[in-house]
């Protein structure tokens, strides 16, 4: 299906070697797209690259990282040089951090925000100088439901993906009138590496992950690739009239107050 829209198209998906990114750069792949993986995770990356290239891919990997702009400056310019044309972007890098205001240093406040927000920021804005020229292009976000509600142990990662979810309506209106889409997924707990990572500070991990599924109203944990599947449709042309949304893919996480445990239903 994504065929037809994707095929010899170049797209750049940034922190694109694991978890959502990863099933992101497959799809595009698996599409017949140019696609450019970066990211700071080589030795992954490069790995996902042969296994993508070995299906039949057309997959390359360039080391990135989204907080340095001299890094995404020439990564972009050798996108530009390499294929002469840029028509996706999926701004997908970022990190976690679980600790609350108080006991966070400035340092590492920065280091949340300089990844999950400038990181955005920069690479956002590389591809709308290139976007906005050919007057075409779609872009794509990941951001978090921590930009909406939040968990008093988040501050730094709730006001970066807030900053984050600010960032794609105010692109959405600059790239508009030039032909640019921005959106974005603010996807519900996914079951990547890193959710893991985070799983296994807690002190049964196991049962950390059932309390994790268990709070979306789908009671499971979603998987990259349903993440990545509305990646592809928001930069398709099937999503045409689509421009600063946020789509939610978090199993129901954000449509309910909590209230406790699932009703069961008998039909």
């Amino acid at each position: 299906m994504w065929n037809e829209f994707f095929t010899d198209k170049t797209v750049v998906i940034a922190g694109g070697s694991t978890g959502i990114g990863s099933a992101s750069a497959a799809g595009f792949a698996r599409a017949g797209a140019n696609v450019v993986i970066t990211d700071v995770a080589d030795e992954v990356g490069w790995a996902l690259v042969k296994t993508l290239n070995d299906e039949g891919g057309r997959v390359q990997y360039q080391h990135c990282d989204v907080s340095s702009e001299d890094d995404v400056k020439r990564v972009f310019s050798w996108v530009q040089s390499t294929f002469g044309s840029l028509d996706v972007v999926h701004a997908n890098a970022g990190i976690e951090w679980t600790k609350d205001v108080r006991h966070t240093t400035l340092v590492q406040w920065q280091h949340v925000v300089d990844v999950n927000l400038t990181g955005v920021f920069l690479v956002t804005r590389a591809a709308m100088l290139t976007m906005c020229d050919r007057r075409s292009g779609a872009i794509v976000v990941t951001s978090s439901p921590h930009a909406l509600a939040t968990v008093p142990d988040s501050g730094a990662y709730a006001a970066s993906k807030g900053g984050a979810h600010a960032l794609v309506r105010s692109l959405s209106l600059e790239g508009a009138p030039y032909g640019v889409r921005v959106n974005g997924i603010v996807p519900g707990t996914i079951d990547t590496p890193m959710v893991r990572r985070e799983a296994q500070a807690a002190a049964n991990p196991e049962r950390q992950m059932e309390l994790m599924a268990g709070t979306h109203p789908l009671n499971r944990l979603g998987q990259p690739e349903e993440v990545a599947n509305v990646a592809l449709f928001l930069a398709s042309p099937l999503a045409s009239f689509m421009t600063g949304s946020l789509v939610s893919v978090d199993g129901g996480l954000m449509a309910g107050l909590p209230s406790g445990p699932p009703l069961s239903y008998n039909n």
